[in-house]
């Protein structure tokens, strides 16, 4: 373990000396979006139509409801297309294209103990860079579209491609460049939102150092994925929000992380469907809570093969997250949970293990955060165990159980520097293998904004 903090050593110090830097480009932002006085006096008088969503706002500040760190992990990792364009009076102001990009940069090491009995280690450098803007058709309607390229110091072939038919299992080809976003959202305030295109959707625990999910969150760590689709968002009184999405899945692999046995091959296997409640108004202790139902028609290869049968595979997650004390100043304790279960999994020979029957399809992810343990420094654990059926995870490979240690600094609302050390070993060994998979790696990595 120490030869892997020692080869990430170097990033660090580099991210570090980038921390003084203070990009130019700021006044130039601040400029762009410097609205002309007579337009924001015109825009004031549809101040009213938000009212009551400001007057929510307020409220909840006041309360400390939902604080800072309900939006976790590394700036945007918990937040979605539909969310991110939700601001109804900043729209109302704001008018023409607004762009942002953001780049992450990170050295990754992993050690591990093959299932042959054989030993290895690999190492490299890995970069994502995204870039796209917004623009404001009108008060309630607008376009966004976002390009996306990722690259490793062993993989680097740049081609621009817009087929989403050439997705690996979590994440596009090195080099290719293509849009990771490209839709347009339609809002109501308050009620109701849809989005329909290319998106980014992100069901997460919302606490802490980590933004994790057992079903959905396109594009974390630093790959390249989306939802292709329709999501709609209906906004309930009691200020919780009820989800809708429908996404197709190209027959040579979905674009969200789906894992094998799921097929998308024949027709009937092309659509799937996700519905979710999620409130992130404060409850007794808890800061959010959400359940999500993921249905994926004649997708799930029972025996493992296209000429075998064909079932409808189902996942149900509940998470929770709480905050202690509650607000986003000074040290304080971020704990999350979430549960999965998928009623209808393969069978052991479909995923190469002995014995007869189906696998278990359980899952469990636990987090739990130190926030501020120095001014703007955290640190967190996290230990799931996802069952050989538990099929959704972009962040939970089947078939494991996992622990991890993280340490995150944010430096700003722009930057943030953050590491880990994650050990995985696989829970059940697989058929004519000699042992099970074993895997120690760390990563240190720098996430920037502009």
């Amino acid at each position: 373990m120490l030869s892997i903090f020692q080869n990430g050593l170097s990033l660090i110090l580099l991210a570090v000396l980038a921390v003084g830097w203070e990009p130019a480009y700021a006044q130039e932002e601040e400029a762009d979006e410097t609205v002309d006085a007579k337009a924001k006096v015109g825009a004031l008088s549809k101040v009213a139509e938000v009212k009551e969503v400001t007057a929510v706002e307020e409220d909840l500040a006041a309360e400390g409801d939902v604080p800072a760190d309900s939006v976790s992990g590394s700036l945007d990792d918990s937040t979605g297309s539909i969310e991110a364009a939700h601001d109804p009076l900043r729209q109302l102001l704001y008018k023409g294209w607004k762009r942002s990009g953001d780049l992450r940069f990170g050295y990754v090491r992993s050690e591990t103990d093959e299932r042959d009995g054989s030993e290895g280690t690999t190492s490299d450098w890995r970069a994502r860079l995204r870039y796209g803007g917004t623009y404001n058709v009108t008060d309630w309607l607008k376009f966004n579209g976002r390009f996306a390229t990722a690259c490793t110091s062993k993989d680097c072939d740049p081609e621009l491609s817009l087929d989403p038919s050439e997705t690996e299992v979590t994440t596009v080809d090195q080099g290719t460049i293509t849009f990771d976003e490209f839709y347009l959202h339609a809002f109501r305030l308050k009620r109701i939102d849809v989005a329909i295109g290319r998106l980014q959707t992100k069901f997460t625990t919302r606490a802490g150092v980590y933004a994790k999910s057992l079903d959905r969150n396109n594009s974390n760590a630093v790959n390249i994925n989306w939802t292709d689709g329709i999501h709609g968002a209906y906004h309930l009184p009691n200020e919780s929000i009820v989800h809708f999405i429908a996404e197709y899945n190209e027959k040579n692999g979905a674009s969200s992380v789906r894992r094998a046995p799921l097929d998308f091959t024949r027709d009937s296997a092309r659509y799937g469907y996700f519905v979710a409640w999620e409130s992130l108004k404060r409850y007794g202790p808890f800061t959010q809570r959400g359940i999500d139902i993921t249905y994926l028609p004649s997708s799930l290869l029972k025996e493992g093969v296209s000429s075998g049968p064909r079932e409808d595979y189902i996942g149900i997650v509940a998470r929770l997250a709480t905050a202690r004390p509650f607000g986003d100043r000074g040290r304080r304790w971020n704990v999350t949970g979430e549960i999965g279960y998928a009623p209808e999994t393969p069978t052991k020979a479909a995923v190469n293990q002995t014995g007869d029957g189906d696998v278990d399809g359980f899952a469990l992810a636990v987090t739990a955060s130190v926030m501020d343990l120095w001014p703007s420094h955290s640190i967190g654990i996290n230990y799931a165990r996802t069952d050989p059926g538990w099929l959704l995870s972009p962040q939970y490979r089947d078939n494991e159980e996992l622990f991890e240690i993280r340490y995150l600094w944010r430096k700003s609302d722009n930057l943030v520097i953050d590491a880990r050390v994650r050990w995985r070993e696989e829970l059940e060994q697989q058929l004519n293998q000699a042992q099970k998979l074993d895997e120690l790696d760390f990563f240190a990595r720098f996430t920037f904004r502009f």
